[in-house]
């Protein structure tokens, strides 16, 4: 988990996948699906250059992975409120993701399991969101609720 330096603030963290989905990013955060208007406060529309995003053989998640420099990939920006929203985060990431400076989770894995084909957000929202849902509903992301 990173900080900004100097401060105890937990860094900004660029979300390009399965978080941007309001539901999952507030499961991910509260413990509670239901609970997007919390979230919500807590993102802004980003993008970065010099990154693409693309999805995974039998994955559900993308994988971001440097590219040209005229590449975007578009996201949100989140500002966690505290240390414990950033380490679960950190959790849900798993460890397939690299945090960089601009704190984005670049893909680690292994490069034969990156498909040739963009990962499309809609697509994710109307085939796998509620599978997600259901998944994530009965685990647990390490992070105390009442530690900043």
């Amino acid at each position: 988990m990173s900080t900004k330096k100097g401060t105890s603030q937990p860094r900004p963290l660029f979300l390009y996948g399965t978080l941007c989905v309001m539901p999952l990013l507030a499961r991910a955060l509260t413990g509670d699906s239901r609970k997007t208007r919390e979230v919500e406060t807590l993102v802004q529309a980003a993008y970065v250059k010099g990154y693409s995003r693309f999805s995974l053989y039998g994955k559900d998640y993308p994988a971001v992975i440097k590219h040209a420099d005229t590449s975007v990939v578009d996201g949100l920006l989140l500002w966690p409120r505290n240390h414990s929203q950033r380490t679960k985060l950190d959790d849900f990431e798993g460890e397939n993701g690299e945090v960089i400076d601009a704190d984005m989770y670049l893909w680690d894995g292994d490069h034969d399991a990156v498909s040739k084909d963009g990962w499309d957000l809609h697509t994710f929202i109307q085939e796998r969101l509620d599978d997600w849902l259901e998944l994530f509903g009965g685990m647990e992301l390490v992070g105390d609720d009442d530690k900043d």
